[in-house]
C-alpha cells in the first residue's frame, strides 16, 4: 500500500483518480486550493502557487507517490501567459517532493503537446505544440523526464488525450449537449465528422492509478482509448438516450480552422506494460455520465 499525494485532487480527473486509488487500498491525500473532502482521502489545502505552503503541505503528507494533476484553469488554459508560471509550479513541486524522499511521481501531459498534423500518435511523435497549454506541458514533461534520475525519481508522464465525464461546465462539449438539451434547448453543432480519442474519465483514473503502481513504467506515456471514434457518433448517441436527436443540428456551425480530421492515441506502450483496457465503451459512458448527471 502507497502512500499517494493527488494535486488537482477536486477537478474533474483528481475525483476519478483518487477514487481508483483508494479502490487500490492505498493511503491517500487529497490536495486542492480549498482542502476539499473526498472519500477515501484526507484532505490537504494547499495553494501550489505559494512555494511555502507547497513545500509545508508536501513534507506533512510524508507520501512516497505523487499524482500531479493539478495546472491552470479557466479561459486563460489554452493560450495564456500562465501556463508559464505553471510551468515552474510543477517542476517545484516535484523537487520539493525528491527532496523529502519521495520516489514514484505520476504528472499530467497531454496530447496537446504533438504535431496534430500526425493523427495517430506514439510517444514517439515530434513534439509541435499550437498553444500556449500545450508548450508548457511539453517543457515541463522534458525538463521533468530529463531530470528525475539526478532527482532519485521514477517518472512517468501520461499524455492524455480526450477525456469526458459527469460535472462538465457549458464551453465544453459534453457540458453543452447535456445542459442544453436537458433544458429543452436546440444544440447547434460541427458536422461532427472529426475522430477523437475519448475515454471517460473513471477508465483514466483507473488507468493513472495503474500507473502510480508501475514503478518500472518511466517516461511519456500516451494515455487514451485507442479506438476513436466520430464527434457526431457520440453526439447521436447522447441525444438518443435523452430522447433528443430533432434538437441537435448537425452542421450549425463551422468547424474552427485546421481542426485536424483524426487525433488517436497509439496505446501500445500502455496495453503492453500494465494491460490497460477501457472498461466502458463509448455507448456504456455515455449512458454512465447521463446517470451520474441525473437526466436520464
Amino acid at each position: 500500500m502507497a502512500r499517494v499525494l493527488v494535486t488537482g485532487a477536486t477537478g474533474l480527473i483528481g475525483r476519478a483518480a483518487v477514487a481508483a486509488l483508494a479502490a487500490q487500498g492505498h493511503q491517500l491525500w487529497a490536495m486542492s486550493r480549498r482542502g476539499s473532502a473526498l472519500p477515501g482521502a484526507t484532505p490537504v489545502a494547499c495553494d501550489l502557487t505559494d512555494p511555502t505552503a507547497r513545500k509545508h503541505a508536501v513534507a506533512h503528507a510524508e507520501a512516497d507517490t505523487l499524482l500531479h494533476l493539478a495546472w491552470l484553469t479557466g479561459p486563460a488554459r489554452w493560450h495564456g501567459a500562465e501556463n508559464l508560471d505553471w510551468v515552474r509550479h510543477s517542476l517545484g513541486l516535484v523537487q520539493d517532493f525528491a527532496a523529502i524522499g519521495g520516489r514514484r511521481v505520476v504528472a499530467a501531459g497531454s496530447c496537446a503537446e504533438y504535431d496534430w498534423s500526425a493523427g495517430t500518435f506514439s510517444e514517439a511523435t515530434p513534439l509541435r505544440p499550437a498553444t500556449a497549454y500545450g508548450a508548457a506541458k511539453a517543457a515541463t514533461g522534458l525538463a521533468l523526464c530529463g531530470a528525475a534520475p539526478a532527482l532519485g525519481l521514477s517518472l512517468a508522464w501520461a499524455r492524455m488525450f480526450f477525456v469526458f465525464g459527469p460535472g462538465e461546465p457549458r464551453g465544453r462539449l459534453f457540458g453543452d449537449l447535456i445542459q442544453g438539451l436537458a433544458a429543452g434547448e436546440t444544440v447547434a453543432c460541427t458536422d461532427g465528422r472529426q475522430r477523437r480519442d475519448f475515454l471517460h474519465v473513471d477508465d483514466l483514473g483507473r488507468a493513472l492509478s495503474l500507473l502510480c503502481d508501475a514503478e518500472d513504467l518511466t517516461g511519456a506515456v500516451n494515455v487514451g482509448h485507442g479506438d476513436p471514434v466520430e464527434v457526431r457518433q457520440l453526439i447521436g448517441e447522447l441525444a438518443r438516450q435523452l430522447h433528443a436527436e430533432n434538437r441537435v443540428l448537425l452542421g450549425a456551425r463551422p468547424r474552427a480552422a485546421g481542426d485536424p480530421d483524426l487525433l488517436a492515441a497509439d496505446v501500445t506502450r500502455l496495453r503492453a506494460a500494465l494491460g490497460f483496457r477501457p472498461r466502458l465503451s463509448w455507448p456504456e459512458a455515455v449512458t454512465a455520465v447521463l446517470r451520474a448527471e441525473e437526466v436520464l
